[in-house]
């Protein structure tokens, strides 16, 4: 009878955690285009929140505690009618609340009311609305996470067959962006990566990820034991390496 039993699959393709130098290459990249800062500040947000983009998207700035430092994220939001759940600002996230507060100021000439969106519709063009959310920022993550530098010259492009700085136009056919798979909801499985990293309980990262913040623990505690391992390997290689054994 023991033969007809099957373990359940395991997915490995829960998620991507970025390591330290992705995360600053990716927020530093971000920062370059004035057209990327949307996704930019977006993925501040949901790196150091486990927000999902669609929770971001719906954020009001009456759920923004500035002097709790909290961010209320409600049930009409969430993946689900539990999801509902109080979220502290850690500093990266407050630096991102603060920026985007001022920036409604930039484009509205007064605080923002409560009932206004964080991230308004259509902003960017003439006529921004703050009474409705923004669709998404796809096209800029996309285009954020595919660019590329030149090797040769060092500009700032899109992947193509050659380099489109005139005075270059080194072949660049063979060059890919380290960030070219890592998706926009990949900063929610790294955020909760990270909780995992300093050894969270696990009601703790329900209470702000939420319940449904992977498939399962397993699937989460896989992506714990990728960096941990990773780390231990890595750091096993260089004991060995400059401390032999006699």
């Amino acid at each position: 009878m023991a033969d007809d039993i099957r373990p359940l699959p395991m997915r490995h393709n829960v998620g991507r955690a970025l390591t330290h130098d992705e995360e600053l290459r990716l927020l530093k990249l971000a920062a370059a285009k004035p057209e990327w800062l949307n996704a930019r500040l977006a993925a501040v947000v949901a790196l150091n929140t486990t927000m999902r983009a669609g929770e971001i998207r719906g954020l009001r700035w009456q759920v923004v505690d500035f002097i709790e430092r909290t961010i209320t994220v409600q049930r009409n939001t969430t993946k689900t009618d539990a999801g509902e759940r109080v979220i502290p600002l850690n500093a990266g996230a407050l630096a991102a609340m603060l920026e985007l507060r001022e920036r409604a100021k930039l484009l509205f000439g007064v605080e923002p009311q409560p009932e206004w969106y964080v991230f308004p519709h259509k902003e960017g063009f003439t006529k921004p609305d703050p009474t409705r959310p923004m669709s998404g920022w796809r096209t800029a993550w996309r285009n954020l996470t595919r660019a590329i530098y030149c090797p040769a010259c060092g500009h700032l492009q899109q992947p193509a067959e050659r380099c489109r700085n005139e005075k270059c136009e080194a072949d660049i056919r063979g060059v890919r962006s380290p960030l070219h798979s890592f998706r926009f909801h990949d900063c929610r499985h790294h955020s909760i990566t990270r909780l995992c990293e300093a050894q969270a309980n696990d009601s703790i990262i329900r209470e702000i990820a939420g319940p449904g913040q992977c498939s399962s623990q397993r699937e989460r505690a896989y992506m714990f034991l990728q960096r941990v391992g990773s780390a231990e390997y890595t750091g096993a290689a260089k004991t060995h390496t400059t401390s032999p054994r006699t």
